[in-house]
């Protein structure tokens, strides 16, 4: 859909302000106030802030009765630094060590877009709760607005998200029929020896021989253990131990992370790492402990939801414009937690041919606004009304 060029200017504007000065997890005070500031512009019912500490929600009541229906936007920046200086990109961001990396600043100005649209034309039913959340990055914003009581003041009956893509067609939204995004857990392994002189190693249980078997045979487990129908990822991040060449030392400590969809998978990757970790460690004469913290959700849509939304948006804006999908990717989102609450669908806006999120020169194409505030208008019009 065209919009009017002064709405995605005045966009733009706020997306590269926003891109400026960036603010990590739980940090998003000044990135908060624009918020609010700018939807006291949109006709709201209702502004509520400092949710989950500083999350907001914004409510819109339609002109006729339906469901209370979910839009949620992400609004933290990365921890890092941006790859661009302001010879190369003018918004570069003026912060050192926060990046809008993952274009959570185009995410939140979207929704924004489509809050300002349907305040002034409410020819929708149902009640629009307009979540923007803190703290995505780490997973712990949509934990901490829910705990802060964000359902029970809100009970929605559905909820929504979109996330930008690299990589994927230029403007086109695609979604999956149902895993979209894996669940992320963390363990580790603290594998204890007898240490002593690396030139005397019978003399020794070498702990560092002990987590080389185990980095090997903890790949057996996607290989040998879990069907190849399903999917499940044991990434190893960091081994410590030892202090010289010729030490043979008594303990090393290693820690990775397992992303899995299936609930089943996510059980039986955890108890394949117990039993190998004490048949490994007993076998070597050592011993061994793991700690296992299960962490976010897979993102699963829910397979109705998504059909239906996809048939509506492309009858509306052309079969060219969105498609359902089966390609589920890797990272984690912790929109997964909304899902305990009600069914939704979470969908992603293809950017084209741009270095991928949390690249150091990624940035946020604003030519894909208009296609994310068409997504947000599609299930307001689509999803809050009551089907008999």
């Amino acid at each position: 859909m065209h919009y009017d060029s002064g709405l995605i200017n005045e966009l733009v504007a706020l997306r590269r302000a926003l891109h400026q000065h960036p603010e990590a997890a739980f940090e998003e005070v000044a990135t908060a106030a624009a918020v609010k500031a700018y939807l006291q512009q949109c006709n709201m019912d209702e502004i509520h802030t400092g949710i989950g500490k500083t999350g907001i929600v914004a409510l819109i009541k339609g002109n006729r009765p339906g469901k209370m229906i979910a839009l949620r936007a992400d609004m933290d920046a990365l921890p890092m630094q941006e790859g661009h200086d302001a010879s190369q990109v003018a918004h570069c961001s003026t912060i050192a060590g926060r990046f809008h990396g993952c274009g959570h600043d185009g995410h939140t100005v979207m929704l924004l877009g489509a809050a300002k649209l349907l305040g002034q034309h409410r020819d929708f039913a149902g009640t629009l709760v307009f979540i923007f959340q803190c703290a995505e990055e780490n997973l712990l914003g949509a934990p901490a607005m829910l705990d802060d009581g964000l359902h029970k003041r809100f009970p929605f009956d559905e909820i929504y998200g979109l996330h930008n893509m690299p990589g994927r067609p230029r403007g086109i939204i695609e979604v999956n029929q149902a895993a979209t995004l894996t669940a992320s857990d963390i363990f580790s392994l603290r594998l204890q020896g007898k240490g002593g002189h690396g030139a005397v190693p019978e003399r020794c249980v070498d702990p560092i021989v002990m987590a080389a078997r185990l980095i090997a045979d903890y790949q057996t487990i996607v290989s040998r253990s879990i069907s190849p129908l399903h999917t499940a990822t044991i990434s190893f991040g960091s081994i410590q131990g030892g202090s010289s060449h010729n030490i043979i030392p008594d303990q090393v400590t290693l820690t990775g992370t397992v992303r899995t969809y299936d609930p089943h998978v996510r059980v039986e990757v955890k108890q394949r790492m117990q039993q190998l970790l004490d048949s490994v460690t007993q076998g070597f004469g050592g011993k061994g402990d793991i700690t296992y913290l299960a962490g976010c959700p897979a993102v699963i849509n829910n397979t109705e939801l998504a059909g239906e939304l996809v048939t509506a948006l492309q009858s509306w804006r052309g079969v060219e414009s969105c498609y359902l999908a089966n390609s589920p990717v890797g990272p984690s989102e912790d929109f997964a937690f909304y899902l305990d609450y009600a069914p939704g669908v979470y969908g992603f806006l293809g950017i084209g041919d741009k270095p991928m999120c949390h690249h150091p020169e990624y940035d946020f194409d604003d030519g894909v606004i208009g296609q994310g505030i068409d997504w947000w208008l599609n299930i307001a019009y689509e999803r809050a009304e009551y089907r008999r």
